[in-house]
């Protein structure tokens, strides 16, 4: 009889109602992604605004600080399955409303509308999320946890990609915005139908565990977490790091559309050709410091990765200053420079994705090998709070911001601010070590 490999992927891939589950996060991810892109490409044609544009983050991302303790609540006390059901059926109707407004409202309703929808999308996202990590270890084996989990980890940059600088982009140029809104929904049905396949689960809450304590418990938690982050410089630094880089991420996903549409003079959609040379920096790295990141010292390999991405942004910033002294686009007022312009954006944005994996890779490694099992959750947790939390004040400052000085000059800044930033968490990390060595050197 051959010997199975009963902790590698085929065991988990040969499993119906994982794969049911697999398919329908993979739909969802890309559908959740092309809708950023979708909403990015729509505001900037509607207002050409950077600070309407952090509005849209903004609606984006409260739902998560706002929703995620209750959403924990609710998946421990309902069946996950049903949550899953209706979080894509709901997303599904959701989306479908960004049709109807479009073709009825104008001027500020339908930015509002815009906003109050994308509001809801995010928030139904904060119910699907922890129901679905909760139905993993309920379809597949413990000795399966770990190939199972690396899948869902894997395709998460996958769809990202996919998202991004796929479905988003084709979708508008094929089919318009409307259409891919529908393209969209269309979708997140699939994600539902595969969901509706997975087995019924039936919740066993505590019968004493009422939403409002639970709650409580979950914001006691989130503060022991933070104690122990506070007391604990190399975690302080990590989690520092791994929240500059989603702070920078989501304010560049905010600028790129109106540099692409308002400093270059390209459509907002084709901001897809900064988007893609990022995602491919951000794979290479992935893989060369999962290859061969052990030979090199964590720290250095951040510091590397600061540096890198600071000399990228302030370059970014540098070659698109022309856009200051002409009043129109630099394409329409330089047609003779577009080619090495955009050859130059291209390049730079692949050093920015290569950059942005140095850091944040080692980063959450330390974050994780530096935290204890016993409170490995509630540092998670704070984490996640601090991560979406951090994003809420830059998005409409820099936003603003960007509209009254230009978006190049903003950029400049915004590599200002991550050198500052960087920096303290590399004082962080260092000061520890420092005192751990002066330690060892007494004794």
């Amino acid at each position: 009889m051959p010997r199975t490999n009963h902790r590698g992927f085929s065991a988990v891939l040969n499993n119906r109602n994982f794969l049911f589950l697999w398919g329908a996060q993979i739909l969802s991810q890309t559908a959740m992604n092309g809708i950023h892109f979708t909403q990015m490409v729509l505001i900037e044609k509607l207002t050409r605004s950077s600070a309407q544009l952090g509005i849209v983050i903004l609606a984006w991302s409260l739902p998560a600080v706002l929703f995620s303790a209750v959403a924990g609540v609710v998946v421990d006390r309902f069946s996950n399955k049903d949550i899953l059901v209706a979080s894509n059926v709901l997303r599904t109707l959701t989306v479908g409303s960004y049709i109807l407004v479009l073709r009825i409202l104008g001027g500020y309703s339908l930015l509002l509308a815009i906003y109050t929808i994308t509001f809801i999308v995010s928030a139904i996202g904060q119910f699907f999320s922890p129901a679905e990590a909760a139905t993993i270890p309920l379809l597949v084996n413990h000795q399966h946890l770990l190939a199972a989990n690396s899948l869902f980890s894997l395709t998460l940059t996958a769809t990202a990609v996919v998202g991004l600088i796929l479905l988003g982009p084709l979708g508008i140029k094929l089919l318009g915005v409307e259409g891919s809104f529908a393209a969209i929904a269309i979708i997140y049905i699939g994600a539902a139908i595969l969901v509706a396949l997975l087995p019924k689960d039936n919740p066993h809450p505590s019968r004493n565990s009422y939403a409002s304590s639970a709650i409580r418990r979950a914001w006691a938690e989130v503060r022991e977490g933070w104690q122990f982050v506070g007391s604990h410089r190399p975690v302080l630094a990590a989690l520092l790091r791994v929240t500059l880089i989603a702070t920078l991420a989501l304010i560049m996903a905010m600028l790129i559309p109106g540099f692409a549409a308002r400093v270059l003079g390209m459509n907002p959609e084709d901001a897809v050709y900064i988007f893609a040379p990022a995602g491919l920096g951000l794979v290479l790295a992935t893989y060369l410091v999962g290859r061969f990141g052990y030979l090199v010292r964590r720290e250095i390999l951040i510091n590397t990765g600061l540096g890198l991405m600071v000399l990228t942004l302030a370059s970014l910033g540098l070659v698109s200053q022309g856009h200051r002294t002409v009043s129109v686009p630099l394409f329409e007022a330089y047609p003779q420079a577009a080619f090495s312009l955009t050859t130059a954006v291209m390049v730079l944005a692949a050093f920015l994705g290569f950059s942005i994996a140095l850091v944040n890779i080692p980063a959450q490694t330390t974050l994780q090998e530096r935290t204890p099992l016993g409170v490995r959750g509630r540092v998670f947790a704070v984490q996640f709070l601090v991560a979406n939390a951090a994003v809420l004040p830059p998005t409409l400052f820099i936003g603003t911001l960007a509209d009254r000085i230009g978006i190049p000059r903003v950029i400049l800044l915004i590599a200002g601010g991550v050198a500052m930033t960087g920096g303290l968490g590399t004082y962080f990390a260092l000061t520890k070590r420092n005192q751990l060595e002066s330690r060892g050197n007494s004794q």
